[in-house]
Parts: C-alpha cells; structure tokens; sequence
C-alpha cells in the first residue's frame, strides 16, 4: 500500500472514529457518509495524501486495506441479525438507481412481477417509466418529516466541529457544509428505508454500489434480518469506490473480484460470480444494422471503424497525440463516445474526420465498429466481451488496483507507442492474433462465465430467500 492510499483509509478512519457520537436512530452516522465527497473540493487535502509527513498528522494508522475493513464488518455485525427472514411471501426489492442498469429483458426474463418491487430514486417521476409490469414506486413517495431530530444532529455536528479547532481537515469550510448537507440527506435515507420497509414486506434488496443510499439500505436491512445483494457497477479500477463491501453477498463479475476482496479478509461465502445483466447483451442477437448505422454517423462503408471512449476533457492531449498517430498511417472511421455526455466532444472540432457516437447506446455501438480503444473503463470489458480488440490509454492513478494489467502491452502510458500498436494491429496478422490470445486469457479470469448473469443472479436471490 502506498503513501498516498494509507493516507487516504487512515484520514477516513480517522473520520469515522472522530464523528462516530453522531447518531441517529441507533446508528453512527459516520459509517454511512459518503466521504470522497467530503474532501472532492479540497486540493489541498488531495496533494497531502501524497506526502509521507502526513502521516503523522493522523490519529490512526491503517496499514492495509484489510484493517479499515474489519473496521465495518464489526459495525454492520453490531447491527446484523443472527438469520434472515425467509418468507413466501416476501418481496424481492431493487433500488432502481442510476447505476442499477438492468435492461428490461432482464426483468421479463427473471424477475416475476408479483415477487418484485422496483423502488426508482430518480425524483422526476416522469422520466422514469414502470418496467414491465413491475410494481414501480418512489422514494419520494416516503419522504419523512424529521426536521426536528436533523435539526439537533446538525447543532451536534457544529459543536463537534468546534471542539477541533484547526484540524487539518475539519477546519475547511468546505468540508464543513458538506457534512451538514449529508448529514442531514443521510437522516431521510434512514426513515425513508425504514418507511419502504414497513410499507413493503421484503426477503432480498438488490443495490448497485456500497455507496450512498445503497449503504444505508444495507445496513437498514441487516438490522431487519433482511439480506441484500450488491451488484458490481463497474469494474475494479480505483478501490476507493468498493471498499467497504457491506452487503450480504457482492455479486461480482469474476475471480479477480473474488480474489481481490478475500485479500480484505471477505469471507468466500459473501462472494458470487454472477457477472452484470447488462452485459447480457453482448451474448444477444443484435438488431443494429451496420449500413444503417454507418449512415446514421456519416461513416464510410468501405472503412474498417475505430471506437474511442472517453472521459469529458480528462487526458485531453495524450488523446489528441494517439488520433494524430493513428490517422497518420491508416484511413479509418473513427467514432468518439464520451461518457457520461453524448454531445460532439472536442475531439469531433479537433479532427474532422472523428465522429460523435451522438445518443446512441454502446450496445448498438459495439456491433458495428472493429476494434476499441479506451481509458481504464468497464467499456473496455464490455468490448472484450463481444470480442473487440481493446487497447487502453492508461493514466495510473495511485488507488489503481491493476485491473487491465494482465493484457500485457495493448495497456500503455505513452499515447504514441499505443497508437503504434493499433496501427500494427491492422497490419501484423501476427499480432493480432497475440492481442486476440491476450483477450480471451484476460476474460478467463475476469469474467468466466458467459451464460445468462439475469439468469445467475435470479438463482442467488432464490437461495438467499428460499
């Protein structure tokens, strides 16, 4: 672990123990704060993780990933039930948030609409329509009238916040009004769990991350002997995202999940392979038409097309650098797909021969293009898996976990040499036929199961409430 990740666990444990007397409901509200989001707008603290004399402003000392975990499991072990409710009758509850993105086959293929209850987040119920024939409600339908008890939590936060004077971090006034907003978002999400609970009667809660509302769903729910399952959201790039687990099993997308968590002293047993049902669609049959969507994009028909994925300005220069090279040495389409935006980025103004992906969804983008390159993302994966060549513009980030290590050189620094390597790509069979080799051992391991993941899951929650 290197100086700037055991600044960063050791200064959210420190958080966590400083501010543990705030509660609510029996609860630490410490635990359930989302704490990125605590020091996001603050440069200064970032820069600090970096130095090794940091250390010795903190309190605690994390030595590995492994000891703040064991800081959670203990706390949700505080709050869980000795066993699970089990009951017929009981529903299957999944928070239907942003990053839940189960496409709606997978519902009409898995989920019954009798045993299943979709609970959206997005306020704006207008944009959210119901999913085929599953009872749909909305948090907004059990926003609670706490203003009294927020109220006091707030003032006991301020006095807190007085008592450490000049602290490094607390001090910030940034950080302070950041708190109070989550503080007070955190106290709603507990009573809307309890009112969603008590509203509906559950046996399973499906959640996309161990973040946010879906840890305070998991912990609300251990309280009430009710199991929950995480779904992976993305992959394993930084682990500032995935760590703590605090669900009852993570379904993960495959062994190198599985052996990256038991490192963390996860028990095997709260692990499964389940893969994500939205990648289910790279195993369907697809109803994109590549004439059409050449036409649709302005595309040359008679061109081989290059997909570009990336991530709004980050990096901007290094990937000016790779288009540069690559247009220099073949005639290619090549289409750009920003995430999360889906206007013309800038490098469709930089060069005039890159198209916008415009709205289109990456499953009927991958289809229809011949090889990808992207930054460390999970649409990387996504390609693999409809058997795209990949290579990715890499930018180490201290928390990065070594994700797309194993695919050896189609992983690169240096926009240049990667771009070399595309155009070899094209025109070494020899080498092509490596990265090939390289992409089929890379999925062995980091998603090993092609079958239906709808299916997979399905089967879990049948165990956890059978």
């Amino acid at each position: 672990m290197n100086t700037y990740v055991k600044n960063y666990w050791s200064l959210y444990l420190d958080f966590i123990h400083d501010f543990q007397n705030l509660k609510y409901s029996g609860f630490s509200l410490s635990y359930l704060v989302h704490f990125p989001a605590l020091i996001r707008k603050n440069p200064e603290i970032w820069k600090a993780l970096y130095d090794e004399s940091f250390t010795n402003r903190l309190t605690r000392q994390v030595k590995d990933q492994q000891e703040f975990q064991d800081v959670f499991d203990k706390y949700f072990q505080s709050h869980r039930k000795k066993s699970f409710v089990k009951n017929e009758n009981r529903k299957v509850v999944v928070i239907a948030d942003r990053l839940i993105r189960f496409p709606s086959r997978t519902f009409d293929d898995y989920f019954k609409p009798h045993k299943t209850v979709l609970i959206h987040t997005n306020k704006n119920k207008s944009i959210e329509p119901a999913a085929n024939n599953i009872p749909t409600k909305y948090i907004s339908d059990y926003k609670p009238d706490i203003k009294r008890e927020t109220i006091q939590v707030k003032n006991k936060a301020r006095a807190l916040l007085k008592s450490f004077k000049g602290h490094h971090l607390y001090k910030e006034e940034n950080f302070q009004k950041v708190l109070l907003t989550k503080l007070e978002a955190i106290i709603n999400q507990i009573e809307i769990c309890k009112k969603i609970l008590k509203d509906v009667p559950a046996s399973c809660i499906v959640v996309s991350s161990p973040n946010h509302f879906g840890r305070v769903v998991a912990l609300v729910a251990a309280e009430q002997g009710i199991a929950t399952i995480c779904m992976q959201h993305g992959i394993i790039a930084n682990e500032f995202g995935y760590i703590p687990k605090i669900a009852t099993i993570d379904a993960v997308y495959g062994q190198y999940e599985v052996d990256w968590y038991r490192k963390l002293g996860v028990a095997k047993k709260s692990l499964a392979i389940i893969g994500h049902p939205r990648f289910d669609q790279a195993f369907q049959s697809q109803t994109s038409n590549r004439i059409d969507f050449n036409k649709e994009l302005g595309l040359d028909n008679r061109k081989k097309t290059l997909l570009v994925v990336v991530r709004g300005d980050r990096n901007i220069g290094k990937w000016k650098i790779l288009l540069d090279t690559i247009s220099k040495e073949l005639d290619l389409n090549i289409l750009v797909k920003d995430f999360p935006n889906t206007n013309p980025h800038e490098l469709t103004k930089a060069f005039p021969y890159v198209h916008s992906t415009q709205a289109f969804d990456l499953y009927d983008i991958l289809p229809n293009v011949d090889c990808v390159v992207s930054y460390t993302s999970t649409v990387g994966l996504e390609a693999m898996l409809m058997k795209k060549p990949v290579f990715i513009l890499h930018n180490t980030l201290p928390s990065y976990t070594g994700y797309f290590d194993d695919l050896g050189d189609v992983v690169q620094k240096d926009p240049k040499k990667l771009g070399g390597l595309i155009v070899k790509y094209y025109n070494d069979p020899a080498w092509s036929r490596h990265v090939d080799g390289k992409r089929e051992k890379f999925l062995h391991y980091a998603y090993p199961d092609l079958g239906m993941s709808g299916e997979r899951l399905s089967k879990l929650v049948n165990r956890l409430t059978g």
